[in-house]
């Protein structure tokens, strides 16, 4: 799909509060919305990924939400509901590109309880030789699966994406909880070695490259993939953990 001439032949023809005009009118004005996530999900993947495939599963998103927005649905209400339906559609078109997704998929999930197991059972973030030996695997072992599931795009957190809001509008109850996930983030991210800490900061805050980044900490790109991996699996353990601590 271009980057600069939507269709409009995925909207179905059976809305007709609609005409064709008006619905390319609403593709050109959220067009920035797709492009901007695009642009921030592009920065991590191979070079064999090109921006156009990433904005062209974006554009699946924003389609399936435009069909299913309201005419009273506010503008802010509808970007973050957009904005999810564009990360997860552009996450689908990952998965399906590599066979061993479901297998790395489920690698992903190990170490994220292996991590949450670690850090309820030593009050802690544990250390990469503790995930390494709880997964019985070298640290060498270890940090390639890392950087595997980092190639394959699900070494990635995106809060928008963990859960859809029950409602359009959420509630009251659903803010609360949404602004508690939050606040278990930003703890997780504070209690990260300075390391990690600063391969984020780094990344997200200055937008650096894994390569400008591996610059400033003296080590290979592929290393710095294989850290932003263990970073983000972390932080999910700790997501992990304070959602088992509110079951019981």
């Amino acid at each position: 799909m271009s980057t600069e001439t939507v269709s409009v032949t995925a909207t179905p023809a059976t809305r007709p509060a609609r005409d064709r005009a008006q619905d390319q009118k609403l593709y050109e004005r959220y067009m920035p919305l797709v492009r901007r996530i695009a642009m921030r999900t592009i920065r991590t993947l191979p070079s064999s990924i090109t921006f156009d495939d990433i904005l062209s599963a974006g554009w699946v998103g924003m389609a399936e939400a435009l069909q299913r927005r309201s005419d009273g649905m506010q503008d802010e209400h509808f970007e973050a509901y957009a904005s999810y339906r564009v990360r997860g559609a552009i996450l689908d078109y990952l998965r399906a590109l590599d066979p061993l997704s479901r297998k790395l998929r489920g690698a992903s999930r190990r170490i994220t309880t292996a991590a949450s197991d670690l850090t309820q059972r030593h009050g802690r973030m544990p250390t990469e030789e503790e995930v390494a030996g709880e997964l019985g695997l070298s640290l060498s072992a270890y940090q390639d699966l890392l950087g595997e599931i980092a190639e394959a795009g699900f070494a990635r957190l995106e809060l928008g994406a963990i859960a859809e809001p029950p409602t359009l509008d959420p509630s009251p109850e659903a803010t609360t909880v949404r602004a508690e996930l939050q606040h278990t983030v930003s703890n997780a991210i504070d209690e990260l070695p300075e390391r990690l800490r600063l391969v984020l900061s780094l990344h997200y805050q200055d937008e650096c490259s894994l390569r400008e980044i591996g610059e400033v900490l003296g080590v290979t790109e592929s290393r710095v993939c294989q850290l932003h991996s263990e970073a983000v699996h972390l932080i999910r353990a700790r997501i992990e953990g304070a959602v088992v601590k509110k079951k019981r």
